[in-house]
């Protein structure tokens, strides 16, 4: 039963975090020379943006990576589809990302082989 609960069907307040005119998907950690490295992703469609449901969180998280915060009212179902559109959409780009990064290691590895048979 996706996206829908049986919650009472009232508002709540959704927390966003927005950069200049993006809004914040996700973040990647790596340790790189010993040293945390953290990049933000973000994008101009707010349909798949990082939902947020506590005010402090949202706020320690804005103040990391620079952004402003963004309060919309939105019914639990509303909250749950855009988690599920957010959760779609890391999926999709970690899947190409597979994709692509096997290519690259492909095209490395037997350059001619692939184009020059």
């Amino acid at each position: 039963m996706s996206g829908t609960s049986k919650l009472p069907n009232r508002d709540y307040l959704c927390y966003f975090i927005k950069l200049g005119k993006l809004y914040y998907v996700n973040d990647w950690c790596r340790d790189i020379k010993k040293k945390e490295i953290t990049s933000y992703e973000s994008t101009h469609d707010k349909s798949v943006a990082f939902p947020i449901n506590e005010e402090s969180i949202d706020k320690q998280m804005a103040d990391e990576c620079g952004g402003n915060t963004v309060v919309k009212n939105a019914t639990f179902n509303d909250y749950v589809r855009q988690g599920e559109r957010w959760s779609n959409y890391i999926s999709r780009k970690k899947k190409n990302s597979w994709k692509f990064y096997t290519f690259k290691w492909i095209m490395k590895c037997f350059p001619y082989k692939l184009f020059n048979t």
